[in-house]
């Protein structure tokens, strides 16, 4: 058995994660995840049309949705 397996079994039977762990699992959401690509397109869309600080403002609202998901989740 790997380091990741036994430390996730771990985790698993209640113990503590460490602050990198607690952003591993965050990052490694699924919705958090979906929210993050759909930011990035936007941004990228904003950059392509020239008009990026709109389009930016909607990426960092749909980037922190996707962390209040998981913060509100715990």
């Amino acid at each position: 058995m790997s380091w990741t397996d036994r430390r996730i079994k771990e985790i698993q039977a209640g113990k503590e994660p460490t602050f990198l762990e607690k952003g591993a699992f965050e990052h490694g959401n699924p919705v958090n995840f979906i929210l993050s690509m759909l930011a990035l397109v936007v941004a990228g869309y904003g950059l392509w049309i020239n008009e990026l600080w709109p389009w930016l403002a909607i990426a960092v609202v749909l980037g922190f949705l996707g962390h209040l998901y998981c913060w509100l989740k715990k």
